[in-house]
């Protein structure tokens, strides 16, 4: 007997443990211990020439065993069995029930259901059959195959990086969030769901494949996947699945860091000459002067980082083929309309310390609310960059809480404040910190952020494509000598679209640009307080 054909005998032993014991969990433990000890005996040399009368045995005095360790009685073994080393002094042993379970825990559900009522319930092919609706050929097939499978090697070999030391997995979307905000809420802060899109993301894997990488039984990762396919972050491909978006990895965001940061020191002062000439313009409009100082500079602030993003995009755009029109972004369920995008961490990565988190800043958020506290519309316009870049807007600046919270501020309609969500008022600290909000002499919450009406902005906009062509037109030679090392998608994956892939070539220059501008007194001289670019919409 050795280890490939030890499961031959799981039948017989089953149907004694069954007999001797009074319930099936016993029962399957029991066969699980002497089919064990059959594992250890063999690996470590032992020829056993009789295998079924030698596995009866074992089944005998691990049944005894359980028996004495149940009612407290001690153990003393002088026979043959006593070379077999006990599971309570071995860890060697202990191991391999731990691979065991595991093994039969990794089971997918098509087997392990059948494995289950099969040894565990002791329904026969026929009842199985009838109970799951399905043909006895197929109960034997699944029964064989489950029993193939507990054939194989019981050692961690099986598991990667993700059962010990779990990864962190970042969402984050290009297009309109889900009412619930997916595609983010869908993943959340949940370390497995982040671990298995990983472990999927290479190829096409099963779920046994999974349950085996990461170390989780079959039977709880199976929900788990279902929601991410249901969501359209995973998708099946006949009996596996695999992550159905982008994951960006360290590499991939360091390949360009650097040819980023040059060519943002090279074309600083020419660029900074094209945004001067559009900002003098921006000044001359009656939007702009009816802001405070503070207000003024923000309109500033999102017009520079507007107006470079644009200029990168559109230079990107053409050199990677085109970008779609965000209407015609895959429609997603509750109503979203959205890619998906992943940035993949070591867990405990310093992303604080990091090269370029610097220089990361996000795409320009759009926030509407229609018919809200007496206004058509509201829209809240925003970027957010680190604190000495520009600064952000709020962490939170997608929830529409937090829209709610900045127009009955500035529209000084306080009385439903206490009907948004509480953390925005537990959190006021940090919206002061951003310098999005201040308190007046008389202790009461002011917006500081500019305020325009619809019209105005898209005059700002306007402005801002006009000064955004010319920077492209000027620089588009600089700027596309960014746009050459796209990331390298899995060969299975067909739903990314190019874009998408030449996002980290450029995606860090705007605010590398402003960055060097600031530090050259070219933009916000003197000013040391945060001026995030952010607009407020309003159409009465």
């Amino acid at each position: 007997m050795d280890k490939n054909n030890i499961t031959e005998y799981a039948d017989e032993l089953m149907k004694v443990a069954v007999s001797k014991c009074d319930n099936l969990e016993d029962a399957k433990d029991l066969v699980q211990e002497t089919l064990l000890t059959a594992l250890t005996s063999i690996s470590k040399g032992k020829v056993i020439s009789e295998p079924k009368s030698w596995l009866m045995t074992v089944l005998n005095h691990k049944y005894y065993d359980m028996l004495r360790q149940r009612y407290r009685k001690p153990t003393v073994c002088i026979d043959e069995i006593g070379e077999i080393p006990d599971e309570s002094s071995s860890s060697d042993s202990s191991e391999d029930a731990e691979n065991i379970r595991r093994c039969l825990a990794t089971l997918a559900g098509i087997y392990r259901e059948v494995l289950v009522q099969h040894y565990m319930n002791g329904k026969s092919v026929l009842e199985i059959s009838q109970l799951l609706k399905i043909p006895e050929d197929t109960v034997k097939t699944r029964l064989f195959t489950g029993r193939k499978h507990i054939q194989k090697e019981f050692t961690m070999e099986t598991y990667t990086k993700q059962s010990y030391e779990p990864d962190d997995l970042f969402i984050c979307n290009a297009g309109q969030i889900g009412y619930d905000d997916e595609p983010w809420s869908l993943v959340g802060d949940d370390r497995i769901k982040m671990n298995l899109l990983i472990l999927a993301y290479q190829k096409p894997i099963t779920l046994s494949e999974l349950s085996k990488a990461i170390g989780i039984p079959t039977a709880y990762i199976e929900p788990i996947v279902a929601t991410l396919v249901a969501g359209q972050l995973m998708k099946r491909v006949s009996d596996k699945v695999y992550t159905d978006f982008i994951i960006y990895s360290e590499q991939d965001r360091m390949d360009n860091f650097n040819i980023q940061l040059n060519l943002a020191k090279e074309l600083c002062d020419g660029i900074w000459h094209i945004v001067s000439e559009g900002l003098d313009e921006l000044r001359q409009n009656n939007f702009y002067k009816k802001q405070s100082l503070d207000q003024a500079l923000k309109l500033e602030s999102f017009f520079f980082l507007r107006t470079i993003t644009s200029a990168t995009l559109d230079v990107r755009d053409e050199a990677c083929g085109g970008r779609e029109s965000s209407e015609h972004y895959p429609e997603r369920p509750n109503g979203g309309r959205w890619y998906a995008m992943g940035n993949l961490y070591p867990h405990g990565y310093d992303y604080e310390n990091c090269p370029y988190s610097k220089f990361h800043m996000s795409g320009e958020c759009v926030h509407t609310r229609q018919n809200l506290l007496g206004a058509k519309e509201i829209s809240m316009c925003s970027y957010d960059t680190d604190s000495s870049v520009l600064g952000a807007n709020y962490h939170d600046n997608s929830d529409d809480s937090y829209l709610k919270f900045v127009y009955s501020i500035y529209s000084g309609k306080t009385d439903m404040l206490e009907m948004l969500d509480k953390k925005l008022l537990e959190g006021i600290n940090e919206i002061l910190e951003f310098n999005i909000m201040y308190r007046d002499n008389e202790g009461q919450l002011k917006i500081n952020i500019p305020v325009i009406t619809m019209s105005d902005r898209w005059t700002l906009y306007s402005l801002s494509n006009k000064y955004s062509k010319e920077i492209a037109e000027e620089y588009r030679d600089k700027i596309v000598a960014l746009v050459k090392n796209p990331v390298k998608l899995p060969n299975h994956l067909k739903s990314v679209p190019n874009w998408i892939k030449y996002l980290n070539c450029c995606n860090l220059f705007p605010s590398a640009i402003i960055s060097e501008a600031k530090d050259r007194g070219l933009f916000l001289k003197g000013y040391n307080k945060p001026a995030p670019a952010v607009i407020l919409c309003v159409k009465k």
